[in-house]
């Protein structure tokens, strides 16, 4: 079962198709939505002896759930707290994946995957990584839900769709999340246990006091959404009635460039099936909030729609990157402090003791951050990419395409990095060069301009379809070929003479 876009916010959609019970209790929510997806991960699977009955599998009692991801996941950080299997608020059951602690005091942790595997399964050996284009948009969507309360607004994590980020990624080394120190929040009433400074993400505009402009910042190969206090650039929130520490109640969107908290307006909304009169508000309380990211060529449509209230927020963003991608990254990656003004790390990470002023070291997380639950992460769409190359059309016109894209408008891809200068577009019959139907004097003084000799290219791009004989040159085999298919004219010629 599975929550969809759509104006009904409760439409279930229940696949059809001869699943057994076994196979429904696990991987049931990616099998019955997503069957051809390139990644899909609901977490059910680690219900390893499910039940008859395929909506729960509770552990016998006294029993605990496995806790640890298994691979493709690999579970990073170098400060502890990590994302591990979870059995509560769930969008699909029994399973999803708990984003480490979200607390004061515990280090926010992370995972990847790489997903060349995934892809070359889905297009092809040749294919290691995934491209988005216009007519073969690609998919990223998964839910998460802040528990009680209103965890959510405190959390820090998100899911990034990337390219090469699917291992241990180096501290500090294109992050989406280096940061620098706030100003000193105690005396606004800041009365947590920590120093009384916080971080402040420096990917964002405006630009937030000691960090470099975000437009000298690098494109990071990737692209991300999720709920990030700490891009909250006043995190003290002197004056004001509340908490003095930082806190979001947007979700977040990072376009490969800069991180975005996404309001009604900020960009426009590309239109759709349902109004979205939403304002990407982050719900609190047990809610799940529904993300889906659509990629296009250079721009991305990003659908938020948080379970409670049901309201869609849907907005099109154009991307600083736009791809290739090959990985999944859930949580929150290991950044640095940066050298105020600089986007240099400021020194070595030190996880001893909390983060102080002028002090790097692995991030804590914002107070009433508790456990996120992150489930049902997946991608899907888009096309195995290589370099576009000559697309050939029935009546020999050419341009140059994604093989993906050549087919979808009814051309024949040649291959990849091929431009239509050196590449020749043939006549269905080769032999028909004016393509009337017959094969006559008009083609044969054609054939006669393309005459090579053995072991011989032709003379030009175009006479290459005159090797009927697909040996790469034109010589008396060819001669041979095609009178065989001259017939006159007006006698409609055998489609299969030159063979």
């Amino acid at each position: 079962m599975r929550r969809l876009f759509t104006a009904d916010v409760l439409a279930i959609v229940i696949l059809p198709g001869a699943l057994s019970t076994q196979t429904l209790a696990v991987d049931r929510w990616c099998y019955s939505n997503l069957p051809d997806a390139i990644f899909c991960d609901d977490f059910d699977r680690y219900c390893v002896d499910p039940p008859p009955e395929p909506d729960r599998c509770d552990p016998p009692p006294g029993v605990e759930i496995r806790s640890d991801l298994d691979p493709p996941w690999n579970v990073l950080h170098n400060c502890g707290w990590v994302p591990g299997v979870h059995d509560e608020y769930c969008e699909s059951y029994p399973y999803c994946c708990k984003i480490g602690c979200q607390s004061q005091g515990n280090h926010l942790g992370y995972a990847t995957t790489a997903l060349s595997d995934d892809i070359q399964r889905k297009f092809g050996s040749a294919f290691g990584s995934v491209l988005a284009t216009d007519l073969t948009p690609l998919t990223v969507e998964f839910a998460m839900n802040g528990r009680e309360f209103d965890k959510i607004q405190f959390a820090n994590l998100y899911v990034e769709l990337g390219y090469g980020r699917g291992g241990n990624l180096i501290d500090g080394v294109d992050s989406l999340t280096n940061w620098v120190i706030s100003d000193y929040c105690v005396p606004c009433g800041d009365t947590t246990d920590n120093t009384g400074y916080w971080p402040i993400l420096c990917r964002q505009d405006p630009t937030p006091a000691n960090c470099p402009s975000v437009s000298t910042a690098a494109v990071v190969p990737a692209i991300a959404a999720g709920a990030l206090a700490f891009l909250d650039s006043n995190p003290c929130h002197c004056g004001e009635t509340g908490v003095h520490w930082p806190y979001t109640q947007h979700l977040a969107f990072f376009d490969g460039r800069q991180w975005y908290t996404l309001r009604k307006g900020l960009f426009p909304d590309p239109g759709g099936s349902e109004p979205a009169p939403g304002d990407f508000e982050l719900v609190p309380g047990d809610v799940q909030h529904y993300v889906r990211m659509t990629v296009r060529s250079a721009n991305v449509t990003v659908e938020f729609r948080p379970g409670r209230t049901g309201q869609l927020s849907r907005c099109a963003i154009p991307l600083a990157y736009v791809g290739p991608f090959n990985s999944v990254l859930m949580g929150f990656q290991t950044p640095c402090q940066l050298a105020p003004g600089t986007w240099n790390c400021n020194g070595a990470l030190d996880c001893n003791g909390p983060c102080g002023k002028d002090k790097a070291c692995c991030l804590r997380g914002s107070p009433g951050g508790g456990t996120v639950a992150v489930d049902n992460v997946a991608v899907h769409g888009g096309q195995g990419f290589a370099e576009p190359g000559a697309c050939c059309f029935p009546d020999t016109g050419c341009t140059e395409a994604y093989a993906s894209d050549c087919r979808l408008l009814g051309g024949e891809p040649a291959l990849p990095g091929t431009t239509c200068q050196n590449t020749a577009c043939c006549p269905p019959l080769p032999a028909d060069h004016d393509m009337d139907g017959d094969v006559d004097l008009e083609d044969f003084g054609w054939f006669q301009t393309c005459l090579s000799g053995t072991g011989t290219l032709p003379p030009s791009v175009p006479c290459q379809c005159a090797s009927l004989d697909l040996d790469h040159d034109v010589d008396v085999d060819d001669l041979a070929r095609f009178l065989g298919c001259m017939l006159g004219p007006e006698v409609p010629a055998d489609p299969a003479c030159a063979d």
